[in-house]
């Protein structure tokens, strides 16, 4: 998105604004087409190239004078809120922008965030970069440790994701804007549902209620990981020191070590996360050592990467069984004695088990031939 520099200077020069103004432009336009970032002035600047009315982006904000009422009403219906349990104890809440607020949102991810240069170490929510090129990094090691960090995109409030804004060479006014166009607050019903022990490391976020990333919102995995850049490189920078691997994917942490690498202390590692602003859920921190399984992003990566053998072994035997009994037949077996599939009709079992072979050939290519020869001869009648 080039800016047209002699138009503006032009321009400028017409309205009659002094030489040092537009120094000052040009020095800001520079800085960041340096980076290759959009040159945006203001958030009215920032709504023609959206292609929407600035009145709407800035009622969106908080920055037109309008009754409170309506507001409120609008900031309220910009997220659609759920709680999602998680497996092991506690809540995600996923929040979901709204139609016109999600176009906003991918408009920024395009057109400004994706042009931000991220750790190599980061793998995941990169076009081109998948689980396998993060597992890959670890395999056949001798020990590997997985850290996972605490409520990851909670962490990350609108005061961190204005310093991204800020950072990049957008003016102070705008940043704020643009920060707030990226987070949202979660509210007390999620705060009163941490565990105990979370309430404790949580306590500034409960008292204040901060807006976050929300989990939903398309801007958010790309800012989290212009967040922990930082953070990738000091440990991208250890790990030259000290002879280990070491790699992201979203909230999960992966450290590695062969014959002659060391692993630094997991305390070690813990002052780094929280000097970088984040925290560790230590309930996720584990060691495999060679001789155990070894698992990375859902990967195996003991001899190579792979598929586990006990994800092979459930869509074969699906397959097998379709086959065999008949594909109605055997989801409602799945369903009655499994308690598997509960709300799934023919078609919607067709598209996961198609999904899963499809998984399995971005590993492993052979394996997953083999099964797709078998699932074409399956007799789907689908509904």
């Amino acid at each position: 998105m080039s800016f047209p520099i002699k138009q503006f200077i032009k321009n400028a020069q017409i309205q009659r604004k002094s030489q040092e103004y537009i120094e000052t432009c040009l020095a800001y336009i520079n800085k960041l087409q340096e980076n290759n970032f959009p040159v945006i002035f203001s958030v009215i600047h920032l709504s023609i190239l959206m292609g929407i009315q600035s009145n709407f982006l800035t009622l969106l904000i908080g920055e037109s004078k309008v009754d409170g009422y309506k507001y409120f009403e609008l900031k309220s219906s910009r997220y659609k809120k759920f709680l999602i349990k998680k497996k092991r104890k506690g809540y995600r809440e996923i929040m979901a922008p709204s139609k016109d607020l999600k176009y906003i949102q991918k408009w920024i991810l395009v057109n400004i965030l994706s042009k931000h240069k991220l750790s190599n170490s980061c793998k995941g929510f990169r076009v081109g970069v998948s689980i396998y090129d993060n597992a890959i990094e670890h395999e056949s090691a001798t020990t590997i440790l997985k850290i996972d960090l605490l409520k990851f995109y909670d962490t990350i409030t609108d005061r961190r994701v204005y310093g991204v804004f800020k950072k990049m060479g957008y003016a102070s006014n705008l940043s704020y804007s643009l920060a707030k166009l990226c987070t949202f607050s979660h509210g007390k019903k999620f705060w009163d549902s941490l565990l105990d022990s979370e309430k404790k490391i949580f306590s500034y976020y409960l008292e204040t209620d901060p807006p976050i990333l929300p989990q939903g919102a398309p801007t958010s995995p790309m800012l989290a990981n212009i967040i922990a850049t930082h953070m990738d490189f000091r440990f991208e920078k250890l790990g030259e020191k000290m002879n280990f691997k070491y790699t992201r994917y979203a909230d999960d942490l992966t450290f590695s070590i062969k014959k002659e690498g060391i692993l630094p202390s997991i305390n070690f590692i813990k002052r780094i996360i929280n000097e970088e602003g984040f925290f560790v859920n230590d309930e996720k921190t584990s060691f495999m050592k060679s001789g155990m399984k070894q698992y990375v992003t859902g990967l195996t990566t003991t001899n190579g990467v792979n598929i586990s053998k006990k994800t092979r072994k459930e869509i074969f035997m699906h397959i097998h069984y379709c086959r065999k009994f008949g594909v109605e037949s055997h989801l409602n077996y799945r369903k009655s004695s499994k308690n598997e599939f509960k709300n799934y009709s023919v078609s919607n079992y067709h598209d996961w088990l198609f999904g899963h072979i499809c998984f399995i050939n971005s590993i492993n290519k052979a394996y997953s031939e083999k099964l797709l020869e078998d699932f074409k001869k399956i007799n789907w009648i689908l509904d």
